[in-house]
This record gives C-alpha cells, sequence and structure tokens, in this order.
C-alpha cells in the first residue's frame, strides 16, 4: 500500500483528528448529609452549580415551594453564585423527591435548571414509640356492621368539639380585645387578637397545640375580612395559593408558610414544640398582619404601625 493510500484510508477512518469537545451544559448537583431524615426536621442541602462563562443563577423560591417541603432559609457560599447552602423541612412521610428550581442568567437572557433532592423521609421517634403498643389480650374484632356507626359518632363528636372550641375562642378574644369589631380595620382587630393571645398563658403552660391553633384562627379571620375569601374553611395549601395569586412580596409569602406548615406540624404531626417558637411566631403574625394589606393604605396611614 502506498503511502496515498494509507493517508486516505486514515482520513476515512477518522485517525489522527483532533477530539471534539463536547458543549458545556450547565448544571446544579444537590446533596444532603444523609439520604434518611426525620418529619419536620431541617435539613441542610448543599447545591453546587456547574456554569459557563458569565452564568449565575438564583433559587425560584416561590416555584420551588411545594406541598411537601418547607424553605426556610438560602445562603450563598461562595460569591460567584456556584454554591449555595438551603434549609429545607420535610412535610410528607416516605421515599420523596424534592424538585428544585434555579433561575439562570447568561448575556441577558435567562432559563430555568432543575435539580431533584431524593430523601426518605421518616416519622419522628415520638410518635413512632406512640404507636408501638400491644395488646396484653389478643384483640377482639369488632361486628361487621358497628364500627362504621362508632365511626360517624366519633367524627361528629369530633365536629361538635371543634365547633364549641372555636366559638369559645372567639367570645374570649373579643372580650379581651374589649372593642366592637364591626367599627376598626381588619389590622386592628387582627393586633387587638395577637395581643389577647400573648397575654394569655397559653404557650407558658405548654398548651401548644391550642396556641397554634388560635394563633392560626386569627391570621385566617384576617385574611378574610381584608381578601374576602373563605381562608377560615380553606387549607394551608389552598390559602397559600391564593395569595400567590395576588402577587404579594414573596418574603411574606414564604413567612405566612413557614408558619403554618409549623403549626400543622405541631398541631397534627405530634411534633414537639420550641421554646422559642412562640415569640418568633407571635412576631411573624405580626409582621403578615403589618406588611400583608394593600399599598393604597400604606400612604394613608390605614394600617396600624
Amino acid at each position: 500500500m502506498n503511502v496515498l493510500a494509507a493517508l486516505g484510508l486514515a482520513a476515512v477512518c477518522g485517525w489522527g483528528a483532533a477530539p471534539s469537545s463536547p458543549q458545556q451544559r450547565s448544571s446544579v448537583e444537590l446533596a444532603a448529609p444523609s439520604s434518611s431524615v426525620v418529619l419536620g426536621e431541617p435539613v441542610t442541602v448543599q447545591a453546587t452549580a456547574e456554569l459557563g462563562p458569565g452564568e449565575a443563577i438564583t433559587l425560584d423560591l416561590q416555584r420551588s415551594t411545594t406541598e411537601s417541603f418547607a424553605i426556610t432559609g438560602v445562603r450563598e457560599l461562595q460569591p460567584t453564585g456556584r454554591r449555595f447552602e438551603l434549609q429545607i423541612i420535610p412535610l410528607d412521610i416516605g421515599p420523596r423527591a424534592f424538585p428544585l428550581y434555579w433561575t439562570l442568567t447568561s448575556a441577558g437572557s435567562t432559563r430555568t435548571l432543575a435539580g431533584e433532592l431524593h430523601l426518605d423521609v421518616h416519622e419522628p421517634p415520638e410518635a413512632a414509640k406512640a404507636q408501638d403498643v400491644k395488646d396484653i389480650k389478643e384483640p377482639r374484632s369488632a361486628g361487621p356492621l358497628l364500627w362504621p356507626f362508632l365511626l360517624m359518632a366519633a367524627l361528629i363528636v369530633a365536629a361538635w368539639y371543634w365547633g364549641t372550641w372555636r366559638k369559645r375562642s372567639r367570645r374570649e378574644l373579643a372580650a379581651a380585645a374589649g372593642l366592637p369589631s364591626d367599627t376598626r380595620s381588619p389590622e386592628e382587630i387582627a393586633e387587638s387578637e395577637l395581643a389577647a393571645l400573648e397575654a394569655s398563658q397559653t404557650w407558658s403552660e405548654g398548651r401548644h397545640k391550642e396556641f397554634y391553633g388560635v394563633l392560626t384562627e386569627i391570621l385566617r379571620r384576617y385574611l378574610e375580612r381584608r381578601f374576602t375569601f373563605p381562608a377560615t374553611r380553606e387549607t394551608t395549601t389552598e390559602i397559600h395559593r391564593r395569595l400567590r395569586q395576588l402577587e404579594l412580596d414573596r418574603q411574606l409569602l414564604t413567612v405566612f408558610k413557614d408558619l403554618f406548615d409549623r403549626a400543622d406540624l405541631v398541631k397534627f404531626a405530634k411534633i414537639p414544640a420550641q421554646a422559642r417558637w412562640g415569640d418568633s411566631d407571635l412576631m411573624a403574625a405580626r409582621r403578615l398582619v403589618r406588611e400583608m394589606y394593600p399599598k393604597d393604605l400604606a400612604a394613608t396611614g390605614g394600617a396600624q404601625p
């Protein structure tokens, strides 16, 4: 084989050609200290971005917020915008994929980067111990037609108790405020009710579930008066969706969701309340009342400072 034929064969086979470098694709890697976490306990997540020259990312808090977890903090570890530390609280039990969305900015244009954090969420040890109760005697099965009536009776009693408790709480708050509710603004009513709750012994006596029940009820009634939607009859997720549609400040939306998620954990998931939560959540509730009113009232002094 002559030299020309050898060179032709090498060209056909691609020998001697310089390898083409793959185009760099921007991405975000998420990592947690352990994939096994506990319901309601904060988890520290490290986010590392692979970016091209001149690119930067920011976390899209509004899009990343879901019913499965709450984002309580975001901290940039490097000024270049390539490493972040996030604090999240899981709110669902079982294997979960937590999506996080980032806004990538490059040369004046933006696009979305998405990543998923996979965690296995377990019940708190206190809840597991409460369920780990063994009977001394063999359980006796109920009659086939008895348990539906017992369940219905229990639901009726629970509904009656809940309605009675709500009415009593409203009467106590109105009496403590000492002002007619129909002559005051929604902010004035909520401020007086929060002051009455703070003056009560509910938190200091360890009645944390009752404390969060009254606190969230005050905020629900305030939102119902201020924005005229049935907040007292809607879930936390439904209220959060309505507030997002009102295009309120994102920081206020985060404060609202963190407060109501923590309250739901104490009321329904049997998460022990920490001592500092009482004062901090009262401050958060006052911030929502003082900053969530329409902007036209700010110019006229319509809301209480």
